[in-house]
């Protein structure tokens, strides 16, 4: 069986962040690669491709407009010392 064709374009970026690394990774469509649909970032490459992924079945599926995608972990930075966020 032949599988659809997306619309989109998803492209990941490496940056260094602190002392490690973010990734970051962005929606474009594909008839205009110039014009970004929505964007996030992770702390790890696995995981921006998982946000990454999910955001573009939202946006096939319509529940989505884009812009950028909320990460739900939250960075070390931000949490407190007795595991509550």
């Amino acid at each position: 069986m032949k599988e659809a064709l997306s619309p989109y374009v998803v492209s990941f970026q490496t940056e260094p962040y602190h002392k490690g690394t973010r990734h970051h990774w962005m929606i474009c469509r594909e008839q205009k690669p110039d014009e970004l649909v929505s964007w996030g970032h992770a702390p790890t490459r696995e995981l921006a491709e998982s946000a990454a992924e999910k955001e573009l079945q939202d946006l096939t599926a319509g529940l989505t407009q884009g812009g950028q995608a909320i990460n739900n972990i939250k960075p070390f930075t931000h949490r407190i010392a007795d595991g509550h966020y």
